[in-house]
Order: structure tokens, then C-alpha cells, then sequence
């Protein structure tokens, strides 16, 4: 049946099944039937020789005969059958499970002799792999402060480390073991290798403990001949620049050619002197003087994100959701917030919800039985709270086209949920910047039409946002000032954060519209910034965002100040406008 809404026979329909998908859907049917035929098969003990066509029969029927594995399968079937002659010669009448024969077959294919060396060759291997075995050249390579000797991160957990007995495993002695043993088995050199800057986020790598132990003893010990006079740290540099030595990064990256042509091309196209054309010309051809509503509100809630998206057309996938193997007994926080919102909006138009618990309920998005009611009441509870208070304030709703010229700009895109006291809103979960911002710049158009009210948005636990009524005058100032910052900011990337708001939320004093800057307020919101960037167990830090990453690779003292100053500017008229 092609409509999602329909659900039939306690199933749930989906109009993404049809044509060549509903194919797939019949190959995946042929498929399981095969391996319940298998499940069968497999699971009764037989004799030897009825297992000896298993891999024969089993091949042919999961695979194609091709020549890619052709090769692969050979090597398989004749494995399965010189186990199974090798087990017959022992002559055993009683049955055997699989797994028994399972077990050899897999020894018997991928055994292999760890520690088997071969001569004239590279060889890769753990320390522990070459224990006293004598080689001309030993390399070690990733020999990096976090590998060598490597963090057990259960530390904090063991306390077996606070109270210390003899015989008790210490990693580090391990490694620096393992490390002295190296050195000893290297007969004329040995090698040791680090990354000096990560290849990711260009952040310091700094080398092992271990080799700053081991160029520190050298330095002690000894000094090149004639240099028996020079001061300490004068040998410790000499020795350290003779043995250590640094490649530069294009080492590690691959070079590709590119053809003279072509190259002779871009040159041409960028830097030619007649046409005047370069990179930032091109980006102001991009910025294009009709803003539509959602963008300026898309830019203001994330700029970093959206100038990657616009300008650079740049999008980071996003983490693949896992398939858990077990019954969920939660619903994921995404999803979540969808199903709550779909609830809120059914209650405030007055609509049935039982039929939306069946949907989800078969959708696999709810926890199966009790779990899965005990979720849905609690959020209706919630959601019928948040309705209550919105149905207060929501009388007569209108929607209104704007079609608004900004000096040179014009805005197009639609205001919805008009109230003759002004604009209303509401969320599900917590007001958080994005929504402060989202609602103000609408504001600030209502209030340029000669909307006169105040603009609210209703969240969790009756918590209330609302902006005092403002001029047609000063709102087009406030408008145009964040237009012309949305131009700037899909040029170069603008660093408003949710951390720089978490900080202003801290220090401004709504009462009196101004910035503390007493030194207990100013540590406050430095703290409350760093909580916001670094995140905690339940909430993801803003320092994970792959965007920010790319834009602010180091939270220093210099781009905290940065992030302070730009909140400041861009989020103060939304404090300062707030309904006390």
C-alpha cells in the first residue's frame, strides 16, 4: 500500500517500498529463506562424511560464480575437504556438531606462525614479537608521547595504583623494558620515529618520555671529540640537532600531477592581469543582494556552519547511526525531539494522538510494549503543559508573505503564527540561542511591517522568551545591520558560538542593561564558555563540531577574546530587547 498513514493488519505501510526497491525487498526474502535453510542444516550433529560437501553446497548457494573469487573459493573447498579426509582417517563413527569442525576449519586456514621472521625482507611486528632476536636495523615507528608507553584510561578506576605492591603490573616499566630491549637487539642502527604535528588539526604531538630519557642520557654521557669543554645544554643541542632529524610534511601527503595545460589555465583564470579577476571577486558574485528569510535565520543560528555550506560548499556527514543488536529501551534524543514536537503541535490543534502512538509504535521508533507507552504518556503529560500555556496567548493565527526591501536587499519568505499581540512560537525541549536568535530577527521584520506586540516563544516547563514591542525605525536599523553582517559573514567566517552566548548570558545584567565586570562575574562566564565548548556526559561539547574544528583549531586566549567580543556585538540587542 503506497501511503504511509495507513496501517493495516498491524503493519505499517511505506511508500518508499516500490518498483526496483520492492525488488530488493524479495531478494532480501530469498535470502533469509536460505538461511533458515542453513539455521536447519547447521544445527544437528552429523557424521563425518555427510559433512564432506558442506563447502561445496554452501558456496553455491550464497554465491555467484565468478573470477574474481574463483581463486578464493578453490582454496576454500580444498581446505574443507583435506580437513575432513585428515578427520576420516581417525576413523570416529560417533556425530560432530559444526562447530567443532568450524573451529579446526579456521585454525587450519588462518593459523599463522607469529613470530616467524623472514630474511632480506622488512618485517612489521610488536616489541614483544623480537624478543633478543639480534637485527641489523630496528625501527620504531608512532614512538609519539600518546602511544609510547600508552595510558590506561581505567587509572582513575584501579585502586589497586593507590596502594602499590611488588609483583603488580606497571605499564610503564613494561615499555621502558621493551624499549632498553630494542636498543640491546639493534646491531648497527635504530631508529626511532614520531610525528611532530597531528595531520588532522595540526595540534603539537610531542615525542615519548622514553626518547627525551634517551637523548638526555646521551647528552650526559658523552660529547663529540673536541667539545669536552662546552657547557651542558650547549652538548644537549649539539647532540640533539646531529641525531634528530625533521621531514617536512609533504612527505606524508600524495602528489598528483597535474597537467601543464590546465595548470597554465587557472593561472590565467585567477591571476590575469587585463581581466582582473581573483577569488574574492568571485565570492562577492556569490552574495546576491535577495536574502530569503530562512537563510539570514539558517546563517544567524550557526554562521561557521553555514558560510562551509554556502561559500565553500563544503558538508560533513554526519555520524552514522549504529544498529543496535539488543531491544532499545530509550529513544535516541533526535528522534525524540521529533516525536515531541508532532505531539505538541496534534494537542494544539486539538488533534487525536492515539493514531500517532500506533504509527510510531510500529515504525519500530517507540521501545517495544510497556516501555514504549511509558515513553509516549510521560511526553504527552509534558507536551499537553506546554499546550496549555500556548493556548493562552493563541487566539486568532494569520500568515503573511514578506516581500521587504532592506535599502539594496530584498527579504522574501513567510511569517507564520501572527497573533494580534504579536508573533507566537513554541518548542518542545529548552530555549536555547538558536531559538532566541530565530525569534528576534522575525521580530525585527513584524516590526517593521508596523507589527505592533510582543513576539514570544513558549518551551519546556512554562519556560518564556519574549521581545518588547518595537518601532518601525529602530527595528529597520537592528534588520539592516544583520543583513549586512550576513553578506560579511558568507564571505569570511564569523566566530558567534553557542559558547560566546553562554558566556554573555553570564556577565550582562538584563535589569540594567550592562556588563559586569567584576572579577567573580567575568570568572563565572569564562566557565560557564569553557563547559559550553568542552561539553560533559550528557551534552556534546561545541569543540566536536567538525565545522568549528575547521575554523578554530585552538581555544587560546586570543579566540576566547575573539568569541567574547563578537557574542557581544551580535547578542546584546537581543538581551538588551528582552520583555524584563
Amino acid at each position: 500500500m503506497n501511503d504511509t498513514k495507513v496501517i493495516w493488519n498491524d503493519i505499517l505501510s511505506c511508500s518508499l517500498i516500490n518498483g526496483s526497491r520492492a525488488e530488493l525487498i524479495s531478494k532480501l526474502i530469498i535470502f533469509i529463506k536460505i538461511l533458515k535453510k542453513w539455521q536447519r542444516k547447521l544445527s544437528k550433529s552429523q557424521h563425518l562424511k555427510d559433512w564432506h560437501s558442506l563447502s561445496g553446497k554452501l558456496i553455491s548457494d550464497f554465491f555467484y560464480p565468478s573470477k574474481k573469487i574463483e581463486k578464493s573459493i578453490r582454496i576454500i573447498q580444498k581446505n574443507w575437504i583435506e580437513m575432513i579426509n585428515e578427520s576420516l582417517l581417525s576413523n570416529y563413527s560417533k556425530k560432530i556438531s559444526i562447530n567443532i569442525l568450524r573451529k579446526i576449519f579456521f585454525y587450519k586456514c588462518f593459523n599463522t606462525n607469529k613470530k616467524k621472521f623472514l630474511p632480506g625482507v622488512i618485517n612489521f611486528c610488536h616489541p614483544t614479537a623480537v624478543c633478543y632476536l639480534p637485527f641489523k636495523v630496528i625501527c620504531i615507528i608512532g614512538a609519539d608521547h600518546l602511544s609510547i608507553p600508552k595510558t590506561n584510561y581505567l587509572d582513575n578506576l584501579n585502586l589497586l595504583k593507590n596502594y602499590p605492591l611488588i609483583g603488580d603490573i606497571d605499564i610503564y616499566q613494561k615499555y621502558c623494558y621493551l624499549f632498553a630491549q630494542s636498543i640491546s637487539c639493534a646491531e648497527k642502527y635504530f631508529y626511532i620515529s614520531y610525528i611532530g604535528y597531528s595531520i588532522k588539526d595540526e595540534s603539537k604531538r610531542y615525542p615519548s618520555v622514553l626518547i627525551d630519557q634517551l637523548l638526555n642520557y646521551i647528552a650526559f654521557n658523552f660529547c663529540f671529540i673536541g667539545d669536552k669543554n662546552l657547557s651542558l645544554e650547549d652538548n644537549t643541542k649539539k647532540i640533539i640537532k646531529h641525531l634528530c632529524k625533521k621531514y617536512k610534511k609533504e612527505h606524508f601527503y600524495k602528489k598528483q600531477n597535474i597537467d601543464f595545460f590546465k595548470k597554465r589555465n587557472l593561472q590565467n583564470f585567477f591571476q590575469h592581469p587585463d581581466e582582473k579577476i581573483h577569488y574574492k571577486n568571485l565570492l562577492e558574485e556569490k552574495s546576491c543582494n535577495k536574502i530569503n528569510l530562512k537563510d539570514l535565520i539558517n546563517f544567524w543560528k550557526n554562521p561557521i556552519c553555514y558560510f562551509f555550506n554556502f561559500n565553500l560548499k563544503i558538508k560533513f556527514n554526519k555520524k552514522k547511526q549504529q544498529i543496535h543488536t539488543t531491544e532499545p529501551f530509550l529513544v535516541n534524543q533526535l528522534d525524540s525531539f521529533k516525536i515531541k514536537t508532532i505531539i505538541l503541535n496534534k494537542i494544539i490543534n486539538n488533534q487525536d494522538t492515539m493514531e500517532l502512538f500506533q504509527h510510531y509504535l510500529l515504525s519500530g521508533n517507540l521501545p517495544y510494549n510497556f516501555f514504549g507507552k511509558i515513553f509516549w504518556n510521560k511526553n504527552i503529560q509534558e507536551m499537553t503543559l506546554i499546550a496549555k500555556e500556548v493556548m493562552k496567548y493563541r487566539v486568532l493565527t494569520e500568515e503573511k508573505k514578506i516581500n521587504l526591501k532592506i535599502e539594496k536587499y530584498q527579504i522574501n519568505g513567510i511569517l507564520s503564527e501572527i497573533q494580534n499581540t504579536g508573533l507566537l512560537r513554541w518548542k518542545p525541549n529548552t530555549i536555547n540561542y538558536s531559538d532566541r536568535v530565530s525569534l528576534w530577527l522575525e521580530h525585527l521584520i513584524y516590526s517593521v511591517l508596523d507589527g505592533r506586540g510582543e513576539s514570544k516563544i513558549i518551551g519546556y516547563k512554562n519556560q518564556i522568551w519574549s521581545f518588547s514591542s518595537l518601532n518601525s525605525i529602530t527595528a529597520y536599523t537592528y534588520l539592516l545591520r544583520y543583513i549586512k553582517g550576513y553578506i560579511k559573514g558568507i564571505k569570511k567566517p564569523l566566530l558567534l558560538t553557542k559558547s560566546g552566548a553562554s558566556w554573555l548570558d553570564q556577565v550582562y545584567d538584563l535589569k540594567n542593561n550592562f556588563i559586569k565586570n567584576d572579577c567573580y562575574t567575568q570568572r563565572k562566564g569564562y566557565k560557564k564558555l569553557l563547559e559550553t565548548w568542552i561539553g560533559n556526559d550528557y551534552i556534546e561539547g561545541e569543540k566536536k563540531d567538525f565545522y568549528i574544528q575547521k575554523t578554530i583549531t585552538q581555544l587560546n586566549q586570543k579566540n576566547i577574546k575573539k568569541i567574547c567580543e563578537i557574542a557581544q556585538k551580535w547578542l546584546i540587542p537581543i538581551l538588551k530587547n528582552k520583555k524584563k
